[in-house]
């Protein structure tokens, strides 16, 4: 379970910083996760999870707040997309080093935050499945945190490139 948690808040600090930086470079610093934070979540995790259960379709007791976190998420994975590749098109370069080349093809730099998406919905779900429901909203919090961070950084530069 703790490498499911570790691969998730990896995966997520190394492709969700995915932001376009203006014709001049600037950018925002990036998401770093670093063992203490890890170790904050894995200590945040109780044995013994509290009954999140509401009112919800979902199977095994979803709260409503889980399904909102995962439209969120790919909400915000599609903004990120679009402003991408928007700032690509109108003189902007790609800042994250993990994806210049990923976005020299808008077809797999889609293919990639969809399968971002997809990974960080199904590790949340096994967490929760697992009983670490607190672990699998925290991931999912943190995960849209930071795309939100991504997202309003890719909003500024939008706005001085128009």
């Amino acid at each position: 379970m703790r490498r499911l948690l570790f691969a998730t808040i990896l995966g997520a600090a190394l492709v969700s910083p995915a932001y376009a930086a203006d014709a001049t470079g600037t950018t925002t610093p990036a998401l770093v996760v670093t063992p203490a934070m890890l170790a904050a979540v894995e200590a945040a995790t109780p044995t013994a999870s509290p009954d999140f259960a509401t009112r919800s379709s979902f199977s095994h007791g979803r709260p409503t707040l889980l399904p909102a976190l995962y439209a969120a998420s790919a909400a915000l994975q599609g903004y990120d997309a679009y402003s991408t590749l928007t700032v690509l098109k109108n003189g902007g370069r790609e800042a994250n080093p993990f994806m210049k080349n990923v976005t020299k093809s808008p077809a797999a730099f889609i293919a990639v935050k969809a399968g971002v998406t997809a990974a960080t919905i199904m590790a949340a779900e096994r967490l929760w499945k697992d009983n670490h429901r607190v672990a699998a909203i925290g991931a999912m919090v943190v995960s849209n945190v930071a795309m939100g961070m991504v997202a309003a950084h890719n909003s500024r530069v939008l706005s001085t490139l128009k």
